[in-house]
């Protein structure tokens, strides 16, 4: 048989090749990092299209990113495999054995445990110590323009910015210092630990507002305000601007 009439017959096999691996390397992915399920809720991708993916459909370099971060992988990986630089290792508590990702193409960013209440509150302990998570760097300094070094991720609790944000979303928060405070941001306000939509007003003050109507709204002088980790009082401490959120699919 001649090489054109091989090629003939097998006009798209490099291609499939390509999409089989990337459809094994996401089953690792996701059956390290929980399941179907899980990774579905956690990266905001409908269970039947992961599935789709799983079974070796395209994956659009979109989802890729999101799934990636839910499995605490990097994309790179996911779409490229491990034949960049040399690979670095993660391994989350759920993972039986490590998933290489491309060190060059790894960011990990501090995650803290705990819920921004999208609400009334809840207490914003001080001793809770972060753990690490590998996110794109790519991702972060590309496609989000944040600092590395500056963006930490936590999830919200309670309804208060419905439907901009709901319980349980992932959070990617910018803690670099902003002059301007418009936006939503993750403040401690009398110890207790809320996300909420800041605005300037012309008189000077701040608004604090819910984007859920059922919430109202308050003004406070500007001067409350200060950025860095929260010393009682009446302050409110700034922790950060929320740059981007991860929400599941209902």
């Amino acid at each position: 048989m001649s090489k054109n009439a091989q090629n003939d017959d097998f006009p798209d096999l490099k291609e499939n090749w390509e999409i089989e691996s990337i459809s094994n390397r996401l089953k690792q992915a996701v059956e390290n990092a929980d399941g179907n399920k899980a990774v579905s809720e956690r990266a905001g991708v409908p269970l039947s299209t992961l599935n789709g993916y799983l079974a070796g459909r395209d994956m659009k370099a979109s989802a890729a990113a999101r799934l990636a971060i839910a499995c605490n992988v990097s994309p790179s990986w996911l779409l490229l495999g491990h034949d960049a630089d040399e690979p670095a290792l993660k391994i989350s508590p759920s993972q039986s054995h490590p998933i290489p990702v491309p060190a060059n193409d790894v960011a990990y960013i501090d995650y803290y445990n705990v819920a921004a209440s999208a609400g009334y509150g809840i207490c914003a302990d001080a001793g809770v110590k972060p753990e690490k998570v590998a996110v794109s760097l790519a991702f972060l300094k590309g496609d989000l323009g944040l600092d590395p070094n500056c963006a930490l991720m936590l999830e919200t609790s309670g309804d208060s910015m419905e439907p901009t944000l709901r319980s349980g979303d992932r959070l990617l928060v910018d803690t670099r210092r902003r002059h301007i405070l418009d936006g939503v941001h993750v403040l401690v306000v009398n110890g207790g630990l809320l996300v909420k939509r800041l605005s300037s007003e012309p008189s000077g003050k701040i608004c604090i507002a819910s984007d859920n109507q059922l919430y109202k709204e308050f003004l406070t002088d500007a001067s409350r305000f200060h950025w860095g980790e929260p010393d009682g009082g009446d302050a409110i401490t700034i922790i950060g601007r929320v740059a981007y959120r991860l929400q599941a699919m209902s």
